[in-house]
């Protein structure tokens, strides 16, 4: 399976969050958003080439166990679009089955210029879709810290 050729490419992995420390910097909790447009390697009567999500996790930071990364474990809903009367007949339109699943994750972020931050983060995703669906993304990028 591919996303695509990386950054500026349309079938590339989208992720956004919004993190919010506890105090103490021991836990973070955080929203996550994400899309992969998936255009071959997807399993056969899969209804949507798209791997869209959003949910939450809580990550433990290095500071409390004393590891290189820090670790994080939540939830995220699925989305997965059909055509109307998938998969025995096409009535036209769309419709968007959503199905909660698993999601963990291990990340580094290292401070540059007081508040921006480089972040590395490989996510593992059990999607609940039809054929069940395991994924693992690597992604990095650039953040803003306050």
């Amino acid at each position: 399976m591919t996303g695509g050729s990386g950054f500026g490419d349309p079938n590339w992995h989208r992720i956004q969050f919004l993190a919010v420390s506890l105090p103490g910097d021991y836990v973070e909790l955080r929203g996550l958003n994400g899309s992969l447009e998936r255009p071959r390697g997807i399993p056969e009567n899969v209804g949507d080439d798209d791997f869209d999500y959003e949910g939450f996790d809580v990550v433990t930071t290095r500071k409390t166990t004393g590891l290189p990364v820090d670790l994080g474990a939540g939830a995220v809903r699925y989305e997965e679009g059909y055509h109307l009367g998938y998969p025995h007949q096409d009535l036209g339109g769309r419709e968007f089955v959503h199905r909660w699943g698993p999601h963990v994750s291990a990340l580094r972020s290292w401070t540059v210029a007081r508040f921006f931050q480089l972040w590395a983060e490989a996510d593992l995703h059990s999607a609940p879709y039809r054929p069940q669906q395991l994924l693992l993304f690597l992604d990095v990028g650039i953040g803003v810290r306050f």
